[in-house]
């Protein structure tokens, strides 16, 4: 496939995502740097997670990464987390896991930024006497030194995380290095068709499908399924409420999966 002069429209948008991708591979490769947490927020479902997965993949330390995904976490967990990857090297990537709007952010905020404090050798501790039954399960101190680095990746923008943060906000911005990934809809949806068409997102690039044709394994979505996706993309991009790389995956799965009226009335779904 020949490669097409790239829009200045979508440049702003490889420039992020190539700072995300830097500036983690430099986070992992580093870990004597007084710097301890990476921030990576913004828009969802337009590759945040990916690139800072790429990077860590790419700087050879996956054995050294706990990955947590989505949903909340409790304080008494947190602790026992910080505590198991407490060692240096070792990096804790919070990927869409609400830290700072949970019920508890009293009691997490501070455990994290203790950890993320510059410099080694960094005090976290737990606030109260009593143990809970996961802290007794790995014997985990009431204090402990922490030198292992931090990655949150989140959609919050800086506005809403300085909200919530309230009187750690200052703190929390000056403990973190951040690149932050905010497109209008045009760029996304710019960005999005040159991941189609330019670089192969959902063929032989595309690492969240395989399907199989006589007999043989193949990555990604037959090249009808994907060229029917541009198609209805470019159609519909005004529609969407947003159009990020994720929601091709979900057409293009539509289309693969659906046909007739069934396909029909999911694909008008996607765009409502």
């Amino acid at each position: 496939m020949t490669k097409q002069r790239i829009s200045p429209v979508i440049k702003p948008v490889i420039e992020s995502f190539n700072r995300v991708f830097w500036q983690t591979t430099t986070f992992a490769n580093n870990p004597g740097s007084a710097m301890n947490g990476l921030l990576v927020l913004g828009d969802a479902g337009v590759g945040k997670s990916h690139y800072v997965k790429e990077a860590l993949r790419t700087a050879g330390v996956q054995k050294n990464v706990e990955y947590i995904k989505g949903g909340t976490i409790t304080a008494a967990s947190l602790y026992v987390k910080l505590y198991l990857n407490r060692d240096p090297h070792r990096i804790l990537v919070f990927d869409d896991v609400d830290l700072i709007g949970h019920p508890e952010r009293n009691k997490i905020v501070p455990l994290i930024l203790g950890a993320v404090e510059e410099g080694k050798n960094r005090d976290v501790e737990w606030s109260t006497a009593k143990k809970n039954a996961l802290m007794q399960e790995f014997d985990v101190p009431s204090t402990f030194e922490f030198n292992g680095n931090i990655i949150l990746i989140t959609n919050y923008t800086h506005a809403i995380i300085a909200e919530r943060m309230r009187q750690w906000s200052q703190a929390f911005k000056s403990r973190f290095n951040d690149v932050e990934c905010i497109f209008t809809h045009e760029q996304k949806y710019l960005y999005t068709k040159h991941l189609l068409e330019q670089e192969d997102m959902l063929g032989a690039k595309c690492r969240v499908h395989k399907y199989e044709h006589k007999g043989e394994k193949y990555n990604g979505y037959p090249q009808t399924t994907i060229d029917q996706t541009v198609d209805f993309i470019d159609d519909n991009y005004m529609s969407f409420s947003d159009i990020t790389p994720r929601v091709a995956i979900k057409v293009a799965d539509t289309i693969h999966y659906y046909s007739g009226v069934q396909q029909k009335v999911m694909l008008e779904g996607l765009v409502k």
